[in-house]
């Protein structure tokens, strides 16, 4: 157990401290744990000052020396970061790659700054060993990740999680309110057990005060298991509707994304791959954690009744209403993220990777693209015959010394515009995963934004896709 004296209640960094776990969390646990919350928007930090028990710190989670940092002085972690709402003016990435790379920085943030423990919350998984949809393969992948370094890590896995604010309730009582006739289609048939993010909150609790759990993986469920058909009718039970549905026998997953979004009230971008998972059974398995916190779990009728008010409308996020200032203002920073997955080479470290590109660059673009070495060991991409620069790349002093990791900043060139903080390029190895990541993090471009998303944008795509596909007749020969 540890101290939870006023005076000395112990500091948990949070990561994802602004979404609906998050809140609820720090809600539920303020009178023993004082938090640190990280978030890169400046409105939610200056919206979240009065919260006594809180510390907002602004912070990059794509940067890790900001992560170091911004860490230092806490005894504990907790990482509820799911990437899938956007993080700059144009994103070239899936959810899966952003998060690979986020719970990597985060973990070797958290081991450099001596964190005493992490608690992660995922998903659930399916019992046996069938393929799993993208959603939780990146679920399960992230735990690895995060089970890579020296730090305990304790794995909550949990399903859909019902709250006020909550995504996955939101989409689930307006379906109900919504829709009285319904289409399912064969995902609906699937068994899904929610549970009360009130239970969820004393999960992690369990595990931030006692080290009984530490590093153990435990799921969570609550509620009853059903299928996600006899969920939604229960729920229009419980709100007073009579909701009728006609079934299908295929999963129709492109075209219910669309009207699940629509009438659920949530982004299709987070509809599509939630959705995908529901194909499987996703079912606590029982364990020591679970049986602590079942006698006093909330039900799904009490756990209703809090998510929604007087009028059986789902209560909003209180957050709700800094999306649209922060979409704004990633509008106005124009700035670019670009994260893509290849092939890693057995053997190859990150500046192997790095020299390959240069080389690989020069020679498929028929010298119209020259990269060179620079003294300070960076990168310069010239013109024909090594004349201007389009860009100039300079190391960061952070990876020096690293073979998983080859950074440079974006200081120069004619495609590049000055900004503060500069952009980065990276390459990321994973080599337990045999792949590695190509980045390019808070990029500006100097051409006007319609002209660069529509010619610069898709070219350095094309060139990264095209250079995975040469990685990957690398990796086969040396097979």
């Amino acid at each position: 157990m540890v101290n939870q004296t006023d005076s000395e209640r112990p500091r948990v960094v949070v990561a994802g401290a602004s979404g609906f776990v998050g809140t609820a969390v720090r809600a539920a646990l303020a009178s023993d744990f004082r938090f640190r919350a990280l978030t890169r928007s400046a409105m939610v930090a200056a919206a979240g000052s009065e919260d006594a028990e809180t510390e907002w710190r602004s912070c990059d989670l794509y940067s890790r020396p900001e992560l170091v940092e911004a860490m230092r002085g806490c005894r504990f972690g907790l990482y509820l970061v799911h990437s899938m709402a956007p993080s700059s003016r144009l994103e070239q990435a899936n959810f899966a790659d952003l998060d690979l790379l986020l719970a990597d920085n985060f973990i070797r943030a958290a081991e450099e700054a001596g964190l005493e423990r992490v608690i992660y919350l995922g998903g659930l998984l399916p019992a046996g060993d069938e393929e799993v949809s993208a959603h939780l393969a990146s679920r399960r992948e992230v735990e690895t990740v995060l089970r890579s370094r020296s730090v305990p890590v304790t794995v909550l896995r949990a399903g859909l999680i019902f709250g006020a604010g909550g995504s996955s309730c939101r989409m689930l009582v307006n379906l109900v309110r919504r829709l009285p006739v319904m289409v399912f289609p064969a995902w609906a048939g699937s068994r899904t057990q929610s549970i009360d993010i009130a239970d969820v909150a004393r999960a992690v609790g369990l595990g931030l005060r006692e080290t009984e759990w530490l590093g153990g993986t435990y799921d969570l469920g609550g509620h009853e298991p059903m299928t996600y058909r006899e969920l939604i009718v229960r729920t229009g039970e419980l709100l007073g509707a009579r909701p009728r549905g006609v079934e299908v026998p295929v999963n129709l997953f492109t075209l219910s994304k669309h009207w699940v979004a629509w009438f659920g009230g949530v982004p299709s971008a987070l509809v599509g791959p939630l959705q995908e998972s529901l194909r499987h059974d996703l079912e606590a398995k029982d364990n020591a954690l679970l049986r602590r916190l079942r006698p006093e779990m909330v039900t799904l009728a009490e756990s209703l009744r809090r998510a929604v008010d007087e009028e059986g409308r789902p209560r909003p996020h209180p957050r709700s209403g800094l999306v649209r200032a922060d979409r704004r203002r990633m509008r106005e920073e124009r700035r670019v993220r670009s994260v893509q997955r290849m092939p890693l080479p057995a053997g190859w470290d990150a500046s192997a990777v790095a020299e390959e590109y240069g080389r690989w660059l020069t020679r498929s673009l028929g010298g119209l693209v020259n990269v060179q070495r620079t003294e300070e060991g960076g990168l310069r991409f010239a013109g024909p015959g090594g004349r201007g620069c389009w860009l100039e790349l300079t190391p960061t002093p952070f990876a020096r010394g690293s073979r998983q990791r080859c950074a440079f900043y974006i200081s120069g060139g004619w495609l590049a515009r000055p900004v503060e903080p500069p952009g980065r390029f990276e390459f990321r190895l994973f080599p337990e995963n045999g792949c590695l990541l190509a980045c390019i993090h808070g990029f500006s471009p100097r051409l006007p934004w319609w002209v660069y998303a529509s010619t610069q944008a898709l070219i350095h795509l094309a060139v990264m896709r095209a250079f995975g596909r040469h990685l990957a007749r690398r990796a086969a020969e040396m097979k």
